[in-house]
């Protein structure tokens, strides 16, 4: 099923009107006026969309096409046929959705506005676009193909719902969240991040693979400790955003849990330090160190 181009509009004119002359004189119907009228003001309103369509399926000869509604009808085929991206199909779908609005009883532009809907996505709309494009007066092997057309969408909107829900379960959140740590911790690797500065030393953090590895740099001013780098500290592993690693000291159990920003830019070093002997036995104490 194609989409319907100007030129089988064209052909089915006659079927149209035989004259130019304003749907009241042409129907004699001041109910399907007023029926148009109230769905015009609530477009959304499926049930007046049907009451729109019921009536002009019982009608002999339907009213013409208000040169408006052709001008969107011939803009939204002609955008169809380029369409690629989002932004493109809801261009497309704004063009039916006027052609619709302005001649809701006009086979063609009800059918292309639900193929647009479809080619964007949209299942359910398009379904509920098909099913009111069956309410027209159709050949038998248009509604058979329109009906079969539904069937397709349905499978579609499943397999859409279906892929949406996997896409937001737990395990699939999971795993774009570990995908999206990998690829901060590769680009991480290699850099060195510098913490506070005391008198004797700067404190320095070194990303090596998969490993902190904590350091100090000695001021060559200060003539107690190492002048330049001292690693010193043993590596060990990046668990994830969030690390937790404990050292053993003669006096004291240092607790680390260390962070790593959203962007990788800087990481928060929590410490806690329980003291295991002599006069201060039992006591803690908790600080915060950011490395940039």
């Amino acid at each position: 099923m194609k989409v319907r181009t100007i030129l089988s509009v064209l052909m089915l004119l006659p079927l149209f009107c035989s004259i130019a002359v304003p749907a009241r004189a042409q129907t004699g119907n001041d109910d399907f006026q007023q029926a148009v009228t109230a769905y015009q003001q609530s477009p959304n309103d499926l049930n007046k969309a049907e009451k729109v369509i019921r009536m002009a399926a019982a009608m002999d000869q339907l009213p013409p096409i208000p040169e408006e509604a052709r001008r969107h009808f011939v803009r939204g085929t002609a955008l169809f046929k380029d369409a690629k991206s989002p932004d493109d199909y809801k261009q497309v779908i704004d063009e039916f959705t006027q052609a619709v609005h302005l001649a809701p009883w006009w086979p063609d532009a009800r059918y292309n506005y639900a193929l647009a809907l479809d080619a964007a996505g949209e299942y359910a709309h398009a379904i509920a676009a098909l099913k009111l494009y069956l309410l027209f007066k159709l050949p038998d092997s248009d509604a058979r193909a329109t009906q079969d057309k539904i069937y397709v969408l349905e499978a579609k909107q499943e397999k859409a719902a279906k892929a949406k829900e996997e896409e937001n379960s737990p395990q699939a959140a999971a795993a774009r969240e570990q995908k999206s740590f990998e690829d901060l911790l590769s680009r991480m690797d290699g850099r060195r991040y510098t913490g506070s500065d005391s008198l004797c030393y700067v404190n320095v953090l070194d990303i090596k693979g998969r490993s902190f590895v904590p350091g100090q740099i000695g001021h060559p001013n200060c003539p107690t400790v190492h002048q330049g780098y001292n690693g010193g500290g043993v590596p060990f592993e990046i668990q994830g955003r969030v690390t937790s690693h404990t050292d053993v000291a003669d006096i004291a159990v240092l607790e680390f849990t260390y962070t790593i920003n959203e962007n990788g830019n800087s990481i928060t070093v929590h410490t806690k330090e329980t003291v295991t002997s002599g006069p201060w036995n039992g006591h803690v104490y908790d600080w915060d160190e950011v490395y940039h």
